[in-house]
């Protein structure tokens, strides 16, 4: 018998994920005065979407000296966003936004650990034997 489903996989991963847009978004924001930032958002679709079907993350490949090693990261695969407008500084953050997208990314990680604690419950319940320990 299989007491823990995947759906604890599924948000244990969508809760790493939202960390990482977290870490992306708050990044955003420290840099919106920074003259030539672009902001960046991770493809949380689907990078969600590649975790579930291949049981790990995309690997990141170093093609030129200069870039990033990221193989030994677990970063998410970040894309630069450029739906925002670009002021005369080369910098396309809007505060508003991101701080919008930031509070948004914790409710949703907040909801995630809300179902984790429910499905907690309900193992503990059934562990007790239906007499509490909810």
């Amino acid at each position: 018998m299989k007491i823990f489903d995947s759906t604890f996989s599924m948000i244990e991963r969508a809760m790493d994920l939202r960390t990482r847009r977290h870490a992306v978004l708050a990044s955003d924001i420290a840099n919106s005065e920074t003259p030539g930032y672009r902001a960046r958002e991770v493809d949380f679709a689907g990078e969600l979407n590649r975790m579930m079907t291949n049981g790990t993350q995309s690997e990141v490949a170093q093609t030129n000296p200069k870039h990033m090693d990221l193989s030994l990261n677990e970063a998410s695969h970040i894309v630069f966003d450029d739906t925002g407008a670009v002021g005369g500084d080369g910098n396309n953050v809007d505060l508003d936004i991101a701080l919008g997208k930031i509070s948004d990314n914790g409710r949703r990680y907040s909801a995630a650990t809300n179902y984790l604690n429910m499905k907690l419950r309900l193992i503990r319940f059934a562990a007790s034997g239906g007499r509490g320990g909810v």
